[in-house]
């Protein structure tokens, strides 16, 4: 949450599959880039199934998607879960695409308007500005208390 009670979170990609009726609720979390790795995912199927440990990843072709992964005893890399169908691949890995392009834009979308905040003066800035103009000028002389209280 941030300060003014909201989540700060990346919107997620709704795709429907029209013959299926799959449902794909996307959410794509970028990272600064480490090798060739972009960001990660998460993907909500139907409102029923949820995976986790999607990888974006750039390469010479492109964006490309990892599928979550785990390691073995011999040290390789084994996929935990995959398409079956061609058509299904492509769904997935178009929406997840998709989803990080949507979360790219919305940093930049936050990243301007974060600029054009850094620019206008703030409040607290302009205070301490104002108080350092008033230690600046000459003092004025209190004027004499008279005896009389009201």
């Amino acid at each position: 949450m941030n300060k003014t009670g909201t989540e700060n979170k990346v919107p997620e990609t709704q795709v429907q599959e029209a013959s299926g009726g799959l449902k794909l609720d996307v959410n794509v979390r970028p990272i600064a880039p480490m090798g060739n790795l972009l960001a990660f995912a998460n993907v909500t199927i139907g409102d029923s199934f949820k995976i986790d440990g999607f990888r974006i990843c750039s390469g010479e072709n492109g964006l490309y998607v990892n599928m979550p992964s785990t390691q073995d005893k011999q040290g390789k890399w084994r996929d935990v879960c995959w398409p079956v169908t061609a058509d299904f691949r492509r769904q997935l890995n178009d929406a997840l695409i998709e989803g990080y392009g949507a979360a790219i834009e919305s940093l930049q979308a936050t990243l301007e308007a974060t600029k054009g905040a850094a620019e206008k003066p703030s409040l607290s800035g302009t205070l301490k500005e104002n108080a350092g103009k008033v230690k600046g000028q000459p003092a004025k002389a209190a004027p004499a208390k008279s005896g009389q209280e009201r």
